[in-house]
């Protein structure tokens, strides 16, 4: 008899240890993460090293989590995560967004917010892709290539509208000349940056294919990184150059972009395509894509996600871009 109870005690003892695996929506801000592990349960904690520490010791094995993408407030609740061996699901706070008007919550609060990434994560987490913790370096890179796009972007604007204005040419040009060195200067960063991920020979496989120049390579690399994409398709969604289909009632044949993650890879793939475009080999597929009607904006996009296809391989390969004889 005592014997049977030590057997039965025991097994209640590895039962315990042996905890189902759950799935987890994190509600991130500066100060205060809000973690709902359940329909009916939510915990806040403090967004800080030692209190994500402490709730990641008792999260069992196996479970999931998803958090919105909040600048760098995340980033601390990642890095602990993926490291004690957890997938961590970054979503998309526009895509999010889109979800929550779908499914019609009365609030929006915190905590409401971290039940709404649960209900994404249990309904959807087959679709998604586990974000990759990325060191200090690569973080900084992504940084550097968003600072840069915001730096031309203000180049472009403050050119434009000083144009034919011949009292504020001279202090333009002097606002702009600052603005190149500026960009320069990040660029150089960015290429250090890179060569001390020993991404070198990643960024010469893609300079290999026409129309890609130095910072389409790097742009394209840094962005393989960032995620653990198994499939192509994978990493054509994740710079938001899927196609959306809408095909209902009388409408048929609208197709847009779902525009999802940075705005800079598209532009920066968008603007190589004009140069693939012009390429011989690859100007009659261009030429063939206009006879069908499309506009010279949809075949670029499409010759930029075909560019993103190519490049997906040749890094995931290691090789040369090699054209057909």
């Amino acid at each position: 008899m005592k014997s049977r109870l030590h057997s039965f005690a025991t097994a209640g003892v590895i039962m315990a240890n042996i905890s189902p695996s759950i799935l987890c929506g994190v509600d991130v801000s500066k100060d205060t993460l809000d973690i709902a592990t359940t329909n009916e349960i939510t915990t806040q904690i403090h967004n800080t090293r030692e209190g994500i520490s402490q709730w990641l010791a008792s999260l069992p094995e196996g479970s999931k989590i998803a958090l919105e993408s909040t600048g760098r407030y995340h980033e601390a609740f990642l890095d602990l995560a993926a490291g004690a061996g957890f997938e961590v699901y970054i979503l998309n706070g526009h895509q999010l967004h889109h979800y929550r008007q779908a499914v019609g919550p009365r609030a929006k609060t915190d905590v409401n917010d971290a039940q709404l990434l649960r209900r994404y994560l249990c309904h959807e987490h087959g679709q998604l892709t586990s974000a990759n913790p990325l060191n200090d370096e690569q973080k900084r890179l992504w940084q550097l290539l968003k600072q840069r796009a915001m730096l031309i972007k203000t180049r472009t604007q403050l050119t434009l509208s000083m144009q034919g204005d011949a009292d504020f040419q001279s202090v333009s040009q002097g606002i702009v000349n600052e603005l190149n060195l500026a960009i320069k200067n990040i660029e150089q960063w960015m290429f250090a940056l890179a060569k001390a991920q020993n991404w070198e020979r990643a960024i010469a496989h893609c300079r290999s294919v026409p129309g890609i120049g130095p910072i389409n390579a790097l742009a394209l690399v840094t962005c393989f990184h960032r995620g653990t994409f198994q499939r192509v398709d994978q990493f054509i969604a994740y710079m938001g150059l899927d196609v959306r289909v809408r095909d209902s009632g009388r409408q048929r044949g609208k197709r847009k972009l779902t525009k999802r993650g940075e705005p800079e890879m598209r532009r920066l793939l968008y603007m190589a395509a004009w140069s693939f475009a012009k390429h011989p080999k690859f100007q009659p597929l261009y030429e063939q894509m206009r006879s069908r009607g499309l506009s010279s904006t949809a075949v670029n996009v499409a010759m930029a996600r075909k560019l993103a296809r190519i490049a997906f391989a040749l890094i995931k390969k290691g090789e040369d871009f090699m054209l057909e004889a």
